[in-house]
């Protein structure tokens, strides 16, 4: 029963925090969605495509990232997909995380 205990205590404790911090992701913003889990509070996923065509020239990849956005950091991200214009979303991945995929903006820009 201890070695379970110290076993439980082991997988939390490496289970917190970060598994990145400050990452860049440049992409095309496909979809801004609210979510209303049941389980869990109210948040906004974007679905931010990373494949990046530019003067047609470029890739295309079906490699899309999902990241929680700020209400305010949403505004933007659903002009920049009206107008199709890049985003870079900096952001930190959590290790673990309940109700979403983990990755969490902290700054949200439109590149010019």
């Amino acid at each position: 029963m201890r070695l379970f205990l110290i076993g439980i205590m082991a997988m939390a404790l490496t289970a917190c925090g970060y598994a990145s911090r400050d990452t860049e992701a440049v992409g095309q913003v496909k979809r801004v969605m609210n979510n209303t889990p049941i389980l869990c509070s109210d948040f906004i996923d974007v679905d931010l495509s990373l494949g990046v065509i530019r003067n047609g020239v470029g890739s295309v990849s079906n490699e899309d990232i999902w990241i929680v956005v700020s209400r305010p950091d949403a505004e933007i991200l659903k002009k920049a997909n009206e107008e199709g214009q890049l985003v870079k979303i900096t952001y930190d991945q959590q290790r673990f995380a309940f109700c979403t995929q983990g990755r969490f903006a902290t700054k949200v820009e439109i590149l010019k």
